[in-house]
């Protein structure tokens, strides 16, 4: 059956898989409602003209997204090699000026995260839906393909109730010499704790997401997501594997403690999870029809329709307030954003501080589907979601400031050690393009910038101290005290 149905959708495509850039899409597609914003660019639902086939169509303008072309590469690269009912079709690439045309399956019911709105799954929804994510993880992790950002919100509903895997961003590609990955990518609440530390990873990072994906829909939102971003990266590896509390049946439990294992050679894979009890008692996906049927009721309501995608809605100041996206942010636009907070002088939250502030990105979308993850209603009306606000202090005794009591950044960090590493970086690439080069060295140069912005977020100031032991043990040897305090100063020395 699964065969038939990956032959016909190669025999009979709604919209050639080829890369048609001299096809004018404005004619070959009707544009209508925009339908959100994905990752980097707006979506709008669409028509084929010649087939009148349905779509999603996501608008890129390349000169406004130069830092996530490499990722747009990414993701095209990807869909364009996957053929497989549980993934996201993708038809084909238009680009007219600076604007990409990307030509995706329409998928109408939503995802899981939106349909979370509306009220709690029940344990037999969930069935189904983990069912179908495995499918597609199945098929992925046999073409040697990871995901690396399963969550609720990238999982994407057909109306009919299919299931789909969604936004490939950040995928990973093992192939017969590179057996593991070692990149940090990923959604720091759903990342397993080797990806975290950068340890070489496989596809068992995908199985430990999905067992807080599958917490995730029980209880509308992930472990830890009261805390920061960045204090869940220290926390995942260090604490024991969160587990699944409440009354849901043992099967449930055993599932989710199953892929919550953190040694990843002891966690099952998708082939054998689509073994175990738990998935073997799930109904068949029309079920999930009741589930798109009530988001569609309750985003019907007034109070519930402020989401309005049109240009010209903006959400006010309180539908601001309510909406709280930092925690399914992608580790890479979560990164651009700390690192505003940091450069801005921002305070980094204490240990166990609550978010209560919307993240700085332009336009306040996590980057997680084609489609829009609408804003979250008020906390009386989403899932198990507690006021993120913290609690009113007493006023305390006024004391002096020092500036000992004030952590400062590292300004080595961006005028020696990020500048010096894109260098590399380039010089690396060029040697890759000239003479063929491993092009994994460039990859590399990425995540040792990664792990210094780490370190300096985890303690203020350390990049400084580092450098300024490195320059003195350097120096001790061949040069006087002076010009080894000068070399200090100038490592110091903001930019």
């Amino acid at each position: 059956m699964m065969a038939q149905q990956r032959s016909r959708s190669r025999e009979e495509p709604p919209v050639e898989r080829a890369t048609k850039m001299y096809v004018d899409p404005e004619i070959r597609f009707s544009k209508m409602e925009k339908i959100g914003k994905g990752s980097f660019g707006e979506v709008f639902k669409g028509i084929d003209n010649e087939s009148q086939q349905v779509v999603a169509i996501k608008i890129i303008d390349l000169e406004e997204a130069e830092d996530e072309i490499e990722d747009i590469q990414q993701e095209i690269m990807v869909l364009s090699q996957c053929d497989s009912p549980f993934v996201t079709k993708y038809y084909g690439s238009y680009l007219k000026g600076s604007k990409l045309w990307i030509i995706m399956e329409y998928l109408g019911g939503g995802s899981a995260l939106d349909l979370m709105k509306a009220g709690p799954f029940s344990e037999t929804d969930i069935a189904i839906i983990i069912r179908e994510i495995l499918k597609g993880l199945d098929y992925l992790h046999s073409e040697r393909k990871l995901h690396r950002d399963i969550k609720a919100a990238n999982v994407l509903l057909s109306e009919n109730g299919d299931v789909k895997l969604a936004d490939f961003g950040v995928a990973g590609q093992l192939t017969n010499t590179t057996n593991k990955r070692n990149t940090f990518v990923g959604t720091p609440f759903w990342m397993a704790p080797e990806v975290i530390k950068q340890s070489a990873y496989d596809t068992k990072a995908d199985i430990w997401s999905l067992g807080i994906t599958a917490i995730e829909l029980a209880k509308g939102e992930p472990p830890n997501s009261e805390l920061h971003p960045m204090r869940v990266l220290f926390l995942i590896p260090k604490n024991p594997p969160p587990q699944l509390t409440g009354n849901y049946s043992k099967f449930f439990r055993e599932f989710v403690e199953l892929c919550l294992n953190k040694e990843p050679a002891n966690r099952p894979s998708a082939k054998d999870l689509l073994k175990h009890k738990f998935i073997l008692r799930a109904r068949r996906t029309t079920y999930l029809q009741d589930l798109i049927d009530r988001y569609k009721r309750w985003k019907s309501e007034p109070k519930n329709n402020g989401d309005s995608d049109s240009d010209e809605s903006e959400p006010d100041e309180e539908d601001e307030a309510n909406v709280d996206t930092d925690w399914i942010m992608t580790i890479r636009q979560a990164d651009q954003d700390l690192k505003k907070q940091l450069q801005n002088g921002d305070k980094m939250p204490d240990q166990g501080a609550p978010i209560h502030q919307r993240s700085h990105s332009d336009d306040a979308q996590p980057p997680s589907s084609y489609y829009p993850a609408y804003p979250a209603a008020n906390p009386s009306n989403h899932v198990n979601r507690q006021s993120r606000q913290p609690a009113p202090q007493p006023p305390g005794p006024g004391r002096p400031t020092s500036m000992i009591d004030i952590p400062r950044q590292s300004s080595s960090l961006s005028n020696t050690v990020v500048p010096l590493l894109s260098s590399l970086k380039s010089e690396y690439y060029e040697d890759y393009r000239r003479n063929g080069r491993p092009v994994q060295r460039t990859e590399t140069v990425d995540e040792l910038k990664n792990a210094f912005e780490l370190v300096e977020r985890s303690c203020p100031g350390i990049v400084d101290e580092f450098l300024t032991s490195v320059v003195s043990r350097l120096a001790s040897v061949s040069q006087g005290g002076v010009d080894v305090r000068r070399a200090v100063d100038k490592i110091k020395r903001p930019s």
